[in-house]
Formats: structure tokens, C-alpha cells, sequence
């Protein structure tokens, strides 16, 4: 799914991934939990591509049974870090929080010198 570069662009996302995972939801293939922890890195994942990237944020997911990997991608040369926050700081912990709550997640650079994938993948813990 293409997203314009605007704050609205989280809200969609997160219901498109919503609708994506239902089917599989309703047939118990895939954890409400999982679904529900999804939207919240997706929410930091392409509020990253609509602050820091450029152009149009891309989004996708593969789905199967008990698993979820979503990949979101701009053109921005930024790269998302995960790094010490001040106690008091209002923002820079989206992806301290990716890495907490995901069983992977990296970037793939894209071609040329500019744009970025950022992916995660869930599982169910155990």
C-alpha cells in the first residue's frame, strides 16, 4: 500500500494492517496479541517515514500462521537508531520500542544512494 507523507498516513496503516491480519484472525492462525502489538509498531514505524523519510511510504506485510513481518519503506536517507534517551526526552524511543516488542527487525537500504526499508517480524513468545 503507497501512503502520502502526512500524519494521517499512521491512522491508515494501522487499519489496513488491522484488515490485512483479520481473515487470519478469525480463523485462529494469528494471535489477537501479536495483531494488536503490530499496530503499535507499525504506528512508530511509519510515523519514522512520514517525519524523517521522503517522498511516499510504502507498506506491506506477509502473513502466516502465527507469524507477521511488515515492511515499511521511504525514500529518505535517514536511518532509524536506537539509541539512549534522555528520561525527559518526548521523542526518539519509536524504535527502542520496535526492538523490544519485535522477534527481529533491521533495514535494507534501498537502490541508490537514497530510501530505506525498515521491517519487524512477530511470532508468538515462548
Amino acid at each position: 500500500m503507497v501512503l502520502p507523507p502526512q500524519p494521517r498516513s499512521v491512522a491508515v496503516a494501522r487499519w489496513l494492517l488491522t484488515e490485512w491480519c483479520a481473515p487470519w484472525v478469525g480463523r485462529g492462525e494469528l494471535d489477537v496479541e501479536l495483531v494488536e502489538r503490530a499496530e503499535l509498531l507499525v504506528s512508530e514505524v511509519v510515523t519514522n517515514g512520514v517525519v524523517h523519510g521522503s517522498g511516499l511510504v510504502r507498506m506491506g506485510a506477509r502473513i502466516r500462521p502465527g507469524f507477521l513481518h511488515v515492511e515499511v519503506a521511504d525514500e529518505g536517507g535517514g536511518m532509524p537508531l536506537v539509541g539512549a534517551q534522555r528520561s525527559d526526552a518526548e521523542h526518539g524511543r519509536g524504535m527502542a520500542m520496535v526492538e523490544m516488542l519485535s522477534s527481529r527487525w533491521g533495514t535494507d537500504l534501498g537502490v541508490g544512494p537514497l530510501g530505506k526499508t525498515v521491517w519487524f517480524e512477530l511470532r508468538p513468545e515462548g
